[in-house]
């Protein structure tokens, strides 16, 4: 990373404001207007919650202000926080690399998007009468279920499955692939699909190291250093978001074309994600 001379977060904020005006792009399009546009309308809106997250990531690197709470007023940089935005987005450009932009025929499309699509109908499906208070939507969605599933039971990639995959599939369990697999399929390094997984799910969970580690940064007076290292992974998500949504959408393949600089500069946050075990001599003959 020290070829780049740039601050990271600036590189962030270039990164963020490339990224929404390529989402924006892409505003008001009807999925009857384009070719396979349910499936590109879910994809769009799904590189939204990423954007989201991202964002946030960005409102919290300016510093927590406490100023309510009428004991005690403080403020503080929420360094925890931003470790577990920083998995989730991880996790929303996995789903969008798997479900939308890793698959490259028809039939392996279709069986990504429907077993994704019923996955979430059949875990609401799933809630306890009492949670789920629309229970004509319930019966609706229950329809659109069985549909889905009729589907996925005449896709030639689903019936390649063995039979308990295909029981596991129909429950709702639409990847059959780790996290870890999915992040290596997208180029990623084992420092990143593995290691620096491992650490953001700590902080996710609550694990006895990152409390020992928010503990001594606070001591140590170091809580904005924790933050660099989650900037530059989230830079790596970014280039990598920005580039596979691009590639989906042509109207948002024109934003990043129109950003020359920036497009060089995405390659090379790219790179870095692919080459970190190079770098950091973390290999995988390492583990």
């Amino acid at each position: 990373m020290e070829q780049f001379k740039m601050d990271h977060k600036l590189e962030y904020v270039i990164f963020l404001d490339l990224l929404a005006r390529a989402i924006n792009a892409n505003r008001g399009f009807s999925i009857s207007d384009i070719i396979d546009g349910e499936r590109l309308w879910d994809a769009h809106n799904l590189a939204n919650k990423f954007i989201d997250h991202a964002v946030t990531v960005l409102y919290l690197l300016h510093g927590t202000k406490v100023q309510d709470i009428p004991s005690f007023k403080f403020n503080f940089i929420d360094s925890a926080s931003i470790d577990v935005l920083t998995r989730t987005t991880m996790e929303a450009f996995l789903v969008f690399h798997y479900v939308f932009f890793a698959p490259t025929t028809t039939e392996e499309k279709d069986y990504r998007f429907w077993a994704y699509k019923a996955a979430g109908i059949a875990e609401r499906q799933n809630l306890p009468e009492g949670i789920f208070e629309h229970e004509r939507q319930k019966a609706e969605e229950k329809i659109v279920l069985d549909e889905l599933h009729d589907k996925l039971k005449s896709n030639a990639v689903f019936r390649s499955l063995t039979e308990k995959q295909k029981k596991s599939v129909l429950k709702g369990q639409w990847r059959l692939l780790y996290w870890h697999d999915i992040a290596i399929d997208a180029e990623f390094s084992e420092m990143l699909a593995s290691h620096m997984y491992r650490h953001l799910s700590g902080y996710a969970h609550s694990g006895s190291l990152s409390v020992l580690q928010i503990k001594q940064a606070i001591m140590n007076k170091e809580q904005e250093q924790l933050t660099q290292s989650s900037i530059a992974t989230m830079n790596v998500f970014l280039a990598n978001m920005i580039w596979e949504y691009c590639g989906l959408f042509p109207k948002a393949q024109d934003v990043l074309n129109g950003e020359p600089d920036v497009n060089d500069m995405i390659k090379v946050w790219i790179d870095i994600g692919r080459r970190l075990d190079e770098n950091l001599d973390a290999g995988r003959d390492s583990d």
